[in-house]
């Protein structure tokens, strides 16, 4: 009896430690509130969608797109650690738990 309570302690105690291996995600949301500061494209550059992933150097880089001369977008107000600056606008650079658009560093936009 002693040794089937030992036994059956320790493999729940495995169980225990094993399924606390869960991933957190970054979340794209909070990203995506950096960008507060108006900007007007000053010339046509790529925009890439990105994908959160568990730490900032997993994130998932893919060509969305490309953000033409004169379009108005919202931008964070400096160079992100993600490589260039995050943009929103109301219909087609959205955001959500796992996704926000980046542009790469540059003199891209007008103030």
């Amino acid at each position: 009896m002693k040794k089937t309570l030992i036994a059956i302690t320790l493999l729940s105690s495995l169980f225990l430690f094993s399924s606390t291996a869960d991933a957190s995600y970054l979340n794209g949301n909070s990203y995506a509130a950096e960008a507060k500061k108006s900007a007007t494209a000053r010339k046509t550059v790529r925009v890439y969608k990105v994908t959160t992933g568990n730490y900032e150097a997993n994130n998932h880089f893919t060509f969305y797109g490309y953000l033409h001369k004169g379009s108005k977008v919202k931008r964070s107000s400096y160079l992100m650690s993600t490589g260039g600056w995050i943009i929103k606008s109301p219909h087609k650079y959205y955001h959500n738990k796992r996704t926000f658009f980046l542009v790469a560093k540059g003199n891209w936009y007008y103030k």
